[in-house]
């Protein structure tokens, strides 16, 4: 990770990454906040869950089938917060095509939603930042290098976070988004959205702006 160029990304597409958030009536902090309110009242009911598979697109070929859903559900009752535990017992459960797989973006966004300050891993956030590729091989190779690269999600978010221009960039950007959500639909909830959450959000937002930058050259 290239700390200072992701910090100059961040503030040059700052408008940019604000538009992407706002799409649709700010449906993006719409369905978090609800979710995070709803698992705060320990309020998991099917429209929880609904919510929670359509926002973080567990739904269809790439995502949990029946089984796997039910089982990561339970995970997240029980406020499981080990990593390995939850990719392993998410891999035993075989996909309609009797395949296995590694979940570390949804086993991610399970422990995010147990703990706010826990980063979440997705593809986008792992081109802006350089991540480690996923590499394939044993299973244990395998599991190794998912939790290699959480690790390395951490570290990355951990600095970032302790940089006093980033805090800059969060605390105007926090400002900007409760003002232009004060004459929308969407009511801002700031207590729900950690700075973690922030910098996801913004980091996500800010890969289709870099994507356009590649198109053109």
């Amino acid at each position: 990770m290239n700390t200072k160029q992701t910090i100059d990304y961040l503030n040059k597409y700052k408008a940019e990454i604000i538009k992407k958030l706002s799409t649709d009536d700010w449906r993006h902090f719409r369905y978090y906040c609800r979710i995070k309110e709803n698992f705060l009242n320990n309020n998991l009911d099917i429209k929880f869950k609904n919510d929670f598979c359509y926002f973080y697109a567990m739904n269809g070929p790439a995502g949990l089938n029946d089984s796997q859903k039910n089982e990561f559900f339970k995970l997240l009752s029980s406020k499981e917060n080990d990593l390995e535990k939850i990719l392993r017992i998410l891999y035993e459960i075989p996909s309609n095509k009797g395949t296995h797989k590694l979940f570390l973006s949804f086993g991610t966004k399970l422990l995010h939603t147990i703990d706010k300050d826990l980063p979440i891993y997705d593809s986008y956030i792992a081109s802006v930042l350089g991540l480690t590729n996923q590499v394939t091989g044993s299973f244990e190779v395998k599991i190794k290098n998912r939790i290699d690269i959480y690790s390395e999600l951490k570290n990355n978010f951990e600095m970032l976070l302790a940089n006093s221009e980033i805090n800059v960039y969060l605390k105007n950007i926090r400002k900007e988004i409760a003002e232009t959500t004060a004459i929308s639909n969407f009511k801002w909830k700031d207590a729900l959205v950690s700075d973690t959450k922030l910098l996801d959000s913004s980091l996500w937002a800010l890969y289709d702006s870099l994507k356009k930058i590649e198109e053109v050259v």
